[in-house]
């Protein structure tokens, strides 16, 4: 395969049937394991499936090939690159030509989770269907949630990816921009206002301009990020405190193993606001959130997550 991707399977049960002029392929594959490197490109891969196919001679052998092949996974099928980690399974039957295939059936994804941005998102559920009999067209039904600043960020996606329909919200409710500036930068769109306007109102400009272009260096999120390991670094240089102060702030995540993110925080301009945070995933819906947050309050929550339909 193309793309950085390796596939396994056990041996096919392919059979090849029929005369010069009108062959069938049919038979059974079982995928055992699929991996992906890192210089896999998921968005040529969505342009590959939303072109369209190029116009096959009607006397070329590929149109005289037809299909029929069942293809499924292992019970469990897992799957990991340095982006995300998934879990699921396959069951898809390839129908039509060689010169003009189609895809019929599902991909479920039972759980899984992925790092997007410095934001680290948990699959609720997931899953990509085929009902297109003259082509291969994914239509993907899937719903992630985050944990950004205090609010519960929830992202569903449906469609086809040309037609692609996002939706977030959050809990807390915000706005739909909120969300997104949220999501995007580290803080919503009133807290960008709070943060101008106390800009405005600053005596030294100067330094304040200084103090900007050193957290964004990326000469810093290098070294910073070298420091604390392969982990996430962000940079969020308008972020407003807990005391309602504007300051500059360093947010560095590590990933341990599956079940353990470390999370610390700390302002640029002072050391003494300083966010510490455990979080233990006990199951899918069931986690454990140690902190001690920027006032030195020690804190534990138990979290749990449902899902409503």
């Amino acid at each position: 395969m193309g793309w950085g991707s390796y596939i396994s399977s056990n041996i096919p049960s392919l059979h090849l049937d029929g005369s010069q002029s009108s062959l069938l392929l049919s038979g059974n594959v079982t995928i055992t394991r699929f991996t992906a490197g890192a210089d896999l490109d998921i968005a040529a891969l969505a342009q590959q499936a939303n072109a369209v196919p190029a116009v096959t001679s009607p006397d070329a052998p590929s149109n005289h090939v037809r299909l029929d092949v069942h293809v499924v996974s292992s019970p469990q099928l897992n799957f990991q690159n340095a982006f995300a980690k998934l879990a699921g399974d396959v069951d898809l039957r390839v129908r039509g030509t060689i010169a003009s295939p189609s895809l019929l059936g599902r991909v479920n994804i039972t759980q899984g989770s992925a790092m997007i941005a410095g934001t680290r998102y948990e699959l609720q559920r997931g899953a990509i269907t085929f009902t297109n009999p003259v082509r291969i067209e994914p239509v993907i039904d899937l719903t992630a949630t985050a944990h950004v600043e205090d609010y519960d960020i929830t992202l569903s996606a449906l469609g086809p990816p040309s037609h692609l329909s996002v939706t977030p919200r959050s809990d807390p409710p915000l706005p739909e921009a909120d969300v997104v500036s949220l999501l995007a930068l580290g803080h919503t769109e009133n807290q960008q206002r709070l943060y101008t306007q106390q800009q405005e109102q600053a005596v030294s400009s100067e330094s304040t301009d200084a103090l900007l272009g050193g957290a964004l260096n990326a000469t810093v999120s290098n070294r910073v990020q070298k420091l604390f390991g392969a982990g996430s670094v962000k940079v969020d240089p308008n972020y407003l405190g807990p005391f309602g102060n504007s300051t500059s702030r360093i947010t560095v995540q590590e990933q341990i193993g599956r079940a353990v993110t470390l999370t610390y925080a700390t302002d640029v301009n002072t050391t003494g606001q300083q966010l510490l945070q455990a979080e233990v995933a006990i199951n899918r819906h069931v986690s454990l959130v140690m902190a001690r947050d920027e006032s030195g309050v020690f804190s534990m929550v138990v979290k749990t997550t449902r899902r409503y339909r």
